[in-house]
């Protein structure tokens, strides 16, 4: 069965990239003239235009390339409850902010599906409107199972026949992801990527980057407070040598990447307590459980070049509310709170971006990345 090979003469509007080109890039450590160690692409799933200008600075500010993902339920949102209007205006919006920008961007469309009819419309509107589509047929929730390989298979590579002629990536998963991210994002259920179903998977279809399931959760709850969450290396590391045998461009994605910034929550926690009678709000915060980021670093440095992230960007913007909120209350100015919440979703880009390697790769960053320091105090 042939498969259809990604277009990449294909030219997108100004500035905008097709994600797995950038990410490429990534995984042959590639900044500017240089060859290096190989980094990751941080997606952040954003839900306002506030969080895609936010994003926008922080790539520019340290010189990244930038992959700015919507699931359904964002699209949904931006489109008042439209999703195919939604990636509209998602399309206008970012295709004019990245014709002012220094650096390149990819739009990424997370967790789409091509199953359900309503699936499948925003999967192909995703195509015509976005530079990369993650078709995750991997989930039966309906009957809260694991699709067969057979149904995967042929539901992600009818998106690949599709995307990959105009010149658009695509993301596939197998195995199951627990956890939830948003209403439209959730699984009560997870299952391991099988080795053997992985390369038939990869042979099949032709996706160029695939989200393996060895152990990552979406949402803020991805264990127990006070335990690491243990992901299966030795699982990852056989499923990342298979595929670059299979062919070397294909990139590997950590899905539910999100670690915990302690500082965040102690910041959170505090402005809860000193607002009244929010002890139960509180103890959330204490029950939040991040990706261990020496796990995720792990990931990396094996090849995994594409690290989801959401949670911790939406933790960090209601902290910064919250505090604003417990300064100054009676403040009837929403530009004051935007001003802040947009300053503190900009400087947590900027730390994951850091973290994961990705800067000064367009140009050189405009700030110190080693005295950086996410603090909401300032």
């Amino acid at each position: 069965m042939s498969v259809s090979i990604l277009n990449k003469k294909i030219q997108f509007p100004e500035n905008m990239k097709a994600a797995h080109e950038l990410i490429l890039k990534a995984k042959k450590g590639e900044k500017g003239n240089k060859t290096g160690a190989s980094y990751a692409l941080p997606a952040f799933n954003v839900t306002t235009y506030q969080g895609i200008e936010a994003a926008m600075e922080a790539f520019e500010i340290l010189g990244s390339s930038g992959v700015i993902a919507f699931s359904n339920s964002a699209c949904k949102h931006f489109g008042k409850g439209d999703a195919l209007e939604g990636l509209e205006y998602i399309h206008e919006h970012v295709k004019f902010r990245a014709s002012k920008s220094s650096v390149p961007i990819a739009t990424h469309l997370d967790h789409g599906d091509n199953i359900g009819e309503q699936g499948r419309k925003v999967i192909r509107k995703a195509i015509e409107t976005l530079t990369s589509v993650m078709a995750d047929n991997s989930t039966d929730h309906a009957n809260k199972c694991a699709t067969s390989l057979k149904v995967n298979i042929e539901a992600t590579k009818e998106v690949v026949d599709l995307a990959h002629p105009k010149g658009v990536s695509v993301e596939g998963e197998l195995g199951v992801l627990a956890g939830v991210e948003d209403e439209d994002t959730h699984s009560e259920i997870s299952t391991y990527t099988d080795p053997e179903e992985l390369r038939e998977f990869l042979t099949t279809t032709g996706v160029l980057m695939l989200a393996p399931t060895i152990g990552t959760m979406h949402g803020p709850n991805k264990g127990k407070p006070g335990d690491k969450v243990k992901l299966n290396i030795e699982l990852a590391n056989t499923c990342l040598k298979l595929a670059n045998e299979i062919n070397p461009e294909i990139i590997f994605v950590a899905h539910g990447a999100s670690t915990l910034y302690q500082q965040v929550v102690d910041y959170a926690i505090a402005n809860l307590e000193s607002l009244g009678d929010l002890s139960s709000e509180a103890a959330t915060w204490k029950n939040f459980v991040g990706t261990d980021w020496n796990q995720i670093e792990g990931l990396i440095k094996n090849g995994f070049c594409k690290i989801n992230t959401d949670t911790e960007n939406r933790q960090t913007y209601l902290a910064a509310l919250l505090g604003a909120v417990k300064s100054t209350g009676s403040k009837i100015d929403i530009r004051y709170y935007e001003k802040i919440t947009y300053k503190a979703l900009v400087d947590s880009y900027v730390q994951k971006l850091i973290m994961a390697g990705n800067y000064g790769v367009w140009h050189e960053p405009k700030i110190n990345v080693n005295e950086f320091k996410l603090d909401l105090n300032l």
